[in-house]
């Protein structure tokens, strides 16, 4: 077994017969989420549960996301797309280079979020850009699935992938999405 940057297992030297096997014994485990590279396939770092550098929790807020975007349909429909989670400043969830990036910061002795738009690990490398004021905990889900939502809505086609989509348009359409009820 490997673990990967990503936070996946990559499940060496299975014989390609017993592939069937290991999926239903995965499946039982409740661990054989076929998300590889969309919305749910989030990276975070341990949070405030278990870094005391941190100034959020990470883990409760990308099962809230998991949870919110469980349905694989929908995670298909809208095609490869990342989120990534810190805690702090350190960057240890990549926060900066998910195509979403939400980073935990502490506002007045409080739980608060700040969305990142735009990030890129890969070739086309990009930091993602702040898209304005944090969101109290209990806002930050809602605010990604308006933005979720407002992809959906201004791509050019369903095969264009967020990345290129907000390069595309800019922070514009999705800003207003965010922070629509804030």
């Amino acid at each position: 077994v490997v673990a990967t940057h990503t936070q996946n297992l990559v499940l060496t030297d299975v014989e390609t017969t017993r592939l069937p096997e290991l999926y239903q014994q995965l499946k039982a485990l409740d661990i054989a989420t076929p998300n590889h590279n969309l919305l749910t396939d989030i990276i975070c770092c341990p949070g405030l549960d278990y870094c005391s550098l941190a100034n959020a929790r990470s883990i409760p807020l990308s099962l809230e996301l998991m949870q919110r975007f469980e349905n694989i349909d929908y995670l298909n429909d809208l095609g490869e797309l990342s989120i990534k989670i810190s805690g702090c400043i350190n960057a240890c969830g990549h926060h900066h280079v998910g195509n979403i990036g939400i980073l935990g910061i502490d506002k007045g002795g409080e739980e608060h979020y700040q969305l990142l738009l735009g990030g890129s690990p890969g070739n086309d490398a990009s930091v993602g850009e702040i898209l304005g004021p944090a969101f109290a905990k209990e806002d930050i889900v809602d605010a990604v699935q308006r933005i979720v939502q407002r992809y959906l809505e201004v791509r050019t086609d369903a095969e264009e992938p967020f990345l290129a989509c907000y390069r595309r348009l800019g922070e514009g359409p999705f800003k207003d999405a965010a922070y629509a009820n804030h």
